[in-house]
């Protein structure tokens, strides 16, 4: 790691450059921000630690420069007694640390050493995008049982044929149908997609195959259905199984002779549709159980590609919850840029039976819900976290937990797991703020305004 330290005073500035030089880091030394934006200029840093009372231009002011320049840059600041509060302001606007000065050599290695995992998540995590970078067609990791189904979609993409897409529910069944479409011949033509067990069994038909005006009450106007909206392009049918017996048998002749029939006309019109469809049933036994066409199925089932649940891909875990947490962050404009190995470990732990829709749905509300710009283990959902129910409901709340509000009760829940969880890595570690933030990959200003927040107090063995 390449460190830039600044400071006018040429014995501290000499002292540390030796001090963290030992220690294997890539040191330059400034004596003032000038120096400092030339040497960043000219070799860049990973890590600038500047003093903060320095002539003409302050530390405070070349941090100023140094984001602005790259506002991801890492900065620490180095404070003389009184100057706390500057700082403490300064981390609201990006600064990654600060050391009161004097300090010992265990404090200032020890916040070089963080940010040095901090640059690492950084450049795991880049690594991860990398990859994503180019996801096939919205289909999102680099599994075997993945890496299979994008093989056969290309395949199969350019044909004609038919395809039914298997796989539990929110497995990104559409997300494969539309990957389809756009590897087909058909990619410049409409996308069009129907959720069967959307619409009532009465509604399915003309929604379908459309209607003449006066073919059934309410029918005020002739109306297309999306079949014929889909000429040209792709029909994907969403949860076919739920397709009502009636429509099953149309769409038959609709598969077979390639021509749809409006309800209240007898003139078919020729339509040039590739049909896709998808569902988490099971097919067979529905046929089995005379609920579903054993000749659509044949048809509609010229190529199965099944999407296997998240729990069988484990290893796309990661870089699913590294994407959705960049999305989230630009969406909620938050500024959660990574996740802590322990958030990672509990993502991959999990079950997931609602499988990436239910991954997504985790990492955009433990984004809302963040205290840092690390995603933790502890922002995660209790389910997902490994909290048990008890455990967040019984956070020292008296009564019934339906004698308050759900909000208030949630809230409480959630203080009382973080006291507990705190406690017990403080005791870890005698009381020693420091250690226990390291451990936990926070800052340390960070822990002890949780401390505080959660109602832990230093005589509490909060100490440093």
């Amino acid at each position: 790691m390449k460190i830039l330290v600044v400071d006018d005073e040429e014995a501290i500035r000499v002292s540390l450059g030796g001090l963290l030089g030992r220690k294997g880091y890539d040191v330059r030394l400034a004596e003032h921000a000038p120096e400092a934006l030339e040497l960043l200029e000219e070799e860049g840093a990973d890590l600038v630690i500047t003093d903060l009372s320095m002539p003409s231009v302050d530390g405070l002011e070349l941090f100023d420069l140094v984001r602005a320049r790259q506002a991801d840059q890492l900065v620490v600041l180095m404070t003389a007694f009184g100057d706390e509060r500057t700082a403490v302001r300064a981390l609201k606007q990006g600064l990654y640390d600060y050391v009161p000065k004097p300090f010992g050599n265990d404090e200032i290695l020890a916040v070089v050493e963080r940010a040095s995992e901090v640059l690492a998540l950084r450049k795991e995590n880049a690594g991860l995008l990398a990859e994503l970078t180019g996801p096939f067609h919205g289909l999102i990791g680099r599994s075997p049982s993945m890496r299979a189904v994008y093989e056969l979609i290309t395949k199969v993409g350019p044909t004609t044929a038919s395809v039914l897409i298997t796989g539990e529910s929110g497995t990104g069944k559409e997300l494969a149908a539309r990957a389809l479409h756009e590897e087909s011949t058909a990619r410049r033509g409409p996308f069009v997609a129907l959720n069967c067990s959307a619409l009532p069994s009465d509604l399915v038909e003309a929604e379908l195959f459309g209607h003449t005006k006066g073919a059934f009450t309410g029918a005020d106007a002739e109306r297309c259905g999306l079949i014929e909206a889909a000429d040209g392009g792709t029909l994907f049918l969403d949860e076919v199984g739920d397709l009502a017996p009636a429509a099953q048998a149309k769409m038959l002749r609709v598969v077979e002779d390639r021509k749809v029939t409006r309800l209240g006309s007898n003139d078919p019109v020729a339509v040039d549709v590739r049909l896709i469809a998808a569902t988490n049933h099971d097919l067979e036994a529905d046929v089995a159980a005379g609920s579903f066409r054993e000749d659509l199925l044949f048809r509609l089932r010229v190529v199965t590609i099944h999407l296997p649940p998240l729990r069988d891909r484990r290893e796309d875990i990661t870089r699913l919850a590294v994407e959705f947490l960049r999305h989230f962050s630009e969406v909620h404009g938050r500024d959660v840029a990574e996740l802590t190995d322990a958030a990672k470990g509990a993502l991959g732990s999990y079950g997931w039976p609602g499988n990436v829709r239910e991954l997504k749905n985790a990492l955009e509300r433990a984004v809302v819900l963040a205290s840092s710009d690390r995603l933790d283990v502890g922002d995660l959902p209790p389910e997902v976290s490994g909290r048990s129910a008890e455990a967040v409901a019984g956070s020292g709340t008296a009564g019934s937990a339906t004698d308050v509000p759900f909000a208030e009760a949630r809230e409480e829940a959630i203080r009382g797991f973080e006291r507990s969880y705190l406690e017990a890595a403080l005791e870890r570690h005698g009381g020693n703020i420091s250690e226990t933030a390291r451990e936990l990959g926070l800052h340390r200003q960070s822990l002890q305004r949780t401390l505080k927040r959660v109602g832990i107090r230093p005589s509490d063995g909060a100490g440093e």
